[in-house]
């Protein structure tokens, strides 16, 4: 007997190992299936874009069962997508996912790939801080690991950020840096695109000739490759430089060069045609000039390249004047402010989105982690099958356990909800068009003292939302930030007043975050917003003991009397949501919660009040 529960205990122990076993080295494989799609994906990201991202959605969002490599390494490729197509927020967001998963990893190389791109996004993004920490990191890594490629990528991605900064000797130095590490590769694409860059920092500081020395190199590389596009842009960036240089005639043939070398190949390209109506319109021939820019602006019009074509226009509408013809150049005016608007709707756009692709990735994490709890639950089911003492123990743990997981499941999806409400997507388009329209009435200290309001308010809302607990004037300080932010909205129709009364210190008080935003949002939207002015909203905070009483209340139209056009519900005023964060601090504090309607000596409806109390150490 003894020997046979020996035997069972050892037989027990290497199942146990081998799941184990099994568990962590699947965390760091690639299944073959996966890797090939990877190297599918990898050759057309550039030609079918919209395809690649699809496919690459559907494998992370249909296989529950990704390693943590195979995951991070979709994570990758997804990121390299969206940076190719230009979608910059989304690509920044993807590769910090995969990242992260890459520390955890311990896989240095990916990471430093993932760096690089970050920077490259965070540039983009103008966030030139950002950028800067991203590629140090990654050169660091580059030099840790020897790997003199990723050092070169580094450096050039630094060359880029000084470039933009106008910091022309740091932004020589790390090309050069770049060139030096490039030189004994094979990639003569890669070593083409350093020699233009360093020619780009000699033509900013005014040194044609080495300009033009390493434009050379890049276009002796060009023909040996036979890369006629790369060549095309030689050419062109030559003609650029003796532009610059006041050699017209040269810059004439080079550009001419550039123009000819694309009806052989048949590429559309409006940048030589461009060049030239720079070039004749430095020579005052302006009939020559007004050709090549309507030639540049066909090709900007047909390929949608609207910041290139709202430039042309302007020289268009220069050289109109110029001649005399007022009308065609208030034509053009008309056209260009047309995509002027259109383009900052494009950005305002674009900032709304990144906020929402913010939230949208924190869900999703939250979402990957509780996933990889329940993976690593059910390996300790498995596990527990071996023997009834291990199961017993396995029993008791998952029980223990997966209480809390429905417990912050609840939390969670309760911190969703309130960031909806929060961050009300009408709000922010509205506020948005409110500081535009200031940036438009030409008031650029107003429009970036609301800016910052506004981005405070944002960040506020992201980091108090998972806190249990602010101090009272951090909630004071984010409701003001709120109403302001609002009285931007509705031009000042309104005033506010907040008062606190038997309270010393607001900072040693703690209350649960973000608690009135909601019912001042009611106040505003539901009561004062219909008064066309004298419109009123107060706040008042009282400490009695070990309590805390608020009383908001408008001068509103009532919120009987707006219910009748809108049926607003408990739900669209987020009482449910108030009175839930309410019962988890099981104190009973939402049986105190009132809404009252408020009314006039003739019986009328005047506005709104809620009152509700807080119990406090």
């Amino acid at each position: 007997m003894m020997i046979r529960h020996k035997s069972l205990w050892q037989l027990g122990f290497c199942i146990l190992f081998l799941v184990f076993f099994t568990a962590c080295g699947y965390q760091d494989t690639v299944r073959p299936s996966i890797e090939k799609r990877l190297a599918v994906l990898d050759s057309t990201r550039l030609t079918q874009p919209e395809e690649s991202l699809f496919e690459l959605d559907s494998l992370l969002q249909n296989n529950q069962d990704l390693s943590d490599l195979e995951r991070a390494l979709l994570l990758f490729n997804k990121g390299e997508a969206l940076y190719l197509n230009d979608k910059y927020p989304e690509a920044f967001n993807t590769h910090l996912e995969g990242y992260t998963l890459f520390v955890e990893l311990k896989d240095k190389y990916n990471q430093g790939r993932s760096l690089i791109t970050l920077s490259g996004a965070a540039l983009h993004m103008g966030d030139i801080e950002t950028s800067q920490k991203y590629a140090l990191q990654a050169l660091e890594l580059a030099q840790l690991i020897g790997d003199k490629r990723m050092e070169g990528k580094a450096y050039n991605q630094l060359f880029k950020l000084h470039f933009g900064l106008k910091d022309y000797d740091k932004a020589l130095a790390y090309v050069q840096l770049t060139d030096s590490l490039y030189s004994q590769e094979a990639d003569t694409t890669s070593i083409i695109s350093i020699k233009s860059n360093k020619a780009s920092v000699y033509l900013k500081l005014k040194e044609y000739n080495k300009a033009l020395a390493s434009y050379s190199e890049a276009m002796t590389l060009s023909q040996t490759k036979r890369d006629p596009k790369t060549l095309v842009s030689v050419l062109n960036n030559i003609g650029y430089t003796y532009m610059e240089a006041k050699e017209y005639e040269s810059a004439e043939k080079f550009l001419r060069g550039a123009i000819t070398l694309n009806k052989n190949i048949k590429a559309i390209n409006a940048a030589p045609y461009k060049g030239l109506g720079n070039l004749f319109l430095l020579k005052a021939e302006k009939d020559s000039a007004k050709v090549n820019f309507n030639k540049a602006l066909s090709i900007y019009k047909a390929t949608k390249n609207t910041k290139e074509e709202i430039d042309v226009r302007d020289k268009l509408i220069a050289l109109s004047i110029m001649s005399g013809d007022y009308t065609k150049a208030l034509n053009h005016q008309i056209v260009r402010d047309s995509l002027r608007k259109d383009l900052n709707k494009l950005e305002k756009d674009r900032l709304l989105n990144f906020a929402n692709v913010n939230y949208e990735v924190k869900r999703k994490e939250t979402e990957i982690k509780h996933q990889k709890e329940i993976n690593r639950r059910n390996t300790w089911l498995l596990i527990s099958t071996v023997t009834l003492f291990i199961l017993l123990l396995i029993i008791t743990a998952f029980y223990s356990y997966n209480t809390k997981l429905r417990a912050a499941n609840r939390a969670s999806k309760l911190e969703q909800r309130l960031l909806r409400v929060q961050m009300n997507p009408h709000f922010i388009f509205n506020t948005l068009a409110a500081i535009q329209n200031i940036t438009l009435e030409g008031n650029p200290i107003k429009s970036s003292n609301y800016i910052a309001k506004f981005s405070k308010l944002i960040r506020q809302n992201f980091d108090y939302v998972r806190k249990e607990s602010i101090p009272l004037d951090k909630e004071i300080e984010m409701v003001t930030n709120y109403i302001e932010t609002q009285q931007l909205r509705f031009n000042k129709a309104f005033s506010y007043s907040i008062a606190m009364e038997g309270i010393d210190d607001p900072s040693g008080i703690q209350v649960p975050p973000m608690l009135l935003q909601p019912f001042i949002e009611n106040a505003i939207e539901y009561g004062l917003k219909e008064k066309k002015k004298g419109g009123e909203l107060r706040l008042k905070i009282e400490r009695n003991r070990n309590e805390l009483s608020f009383v908001i209340s408008d001068n509103g139209v009532g919120r009987s009397a707006k219910a009748k056009d809108e049926k607003i519900t408990e739900e669209l005023h987020a009482t449910s949501i108030f009175k839930e964060r309410l019962k988890m601090r099981k104190k009973g504090e939402e049986k105190t919660f009132v809404i009252e309607d408020l009314y006039d000596k003739d019986n009328k409806p005047a506005g709104t009040k809620v009152f509700f109390k807080l119990k406090i150490q």
